[in-house]
């Protein structure tokens, strides 16, 4: 036992004090392993959320054209602007901010995240039906005119949750890494 706690003494002070390429690079993909696979599900688990994510798109910015691409949009399709102020998010979600994926019933105006091939899609729940006993979705970017077509009759197995809590500017690395190399 006591050969042991010194081998691992001597492995510890190596990666926390080595001067080594070697020691560095071990030292972070230990880190990354440990706060992949540890820390950050912890995280989540102790404060009940699905996942945190950033917002990759201009979808759901209330910029200067949503008039017409929401408010009207709503007008048109029968909202009511008591109705439409109880909705999570009102003033829309700008790109780079992130948000907080929390399970939880979806309703109508609820914010959601789910997936679309690989991709996440973070846009505004405007109808919910059931079919057969399964729960469908209609979705809609907040500065998109109409839902586009892959996000009508999106099968409840595809979400990842509802918005939670939004950070703004937090999500800026991501977007980089996003829109530079794929990622």
């Amino acid at each position: 036992m006591v050969k042991f706690l010194r081998k691992a003494r001597k492995l510890v002070n190596w990666l926390w004090k080595g001067k080594s390429l070697a020691s560095h690079l071990t030292f972070l993909v230990i880190a990354y392993l440990l706060l992949k696979f540890i820390a950050y599900p912890a995280f989540l688990w102790a404060f009940g959320m699905n996942d945190i994510v950033a917002v990759l798109s201009n979808s759901m910015n209330h910029g200067e054209t949503i008039n017409h691409t929401f408010n009207d949009w709503l007008e048109f399709n029968g909202y009511n602007e008591s109705v439409v102020e109880s909705w999570p998010f009102i003033n829309g979600l700008n790109m780079g901010d992130v948000v907080t994926v929390m399970p939880g019933e979806v309703n109508v105006g609820d914010v959601i995240i789910y997936y679309y091939g690989n991709n996440l899609i973070i846009h505004r729940v405007v109808n919910k039906t059931e079919f057969e006993g399964a729960v469908y979705f209609t979705t809609k970017g907040d500065a998109n005119p109409a839902s586009m077509n892959f996000e009508i009759a999106v099968p409840e197995s595809k979400l990842l949750g509802k918005a939670g809590l939004q950070v703004p500017l937090l999500g800026w690395p991501r977007v980089l890494l996003y829109y530079l190399i794929g990622f």
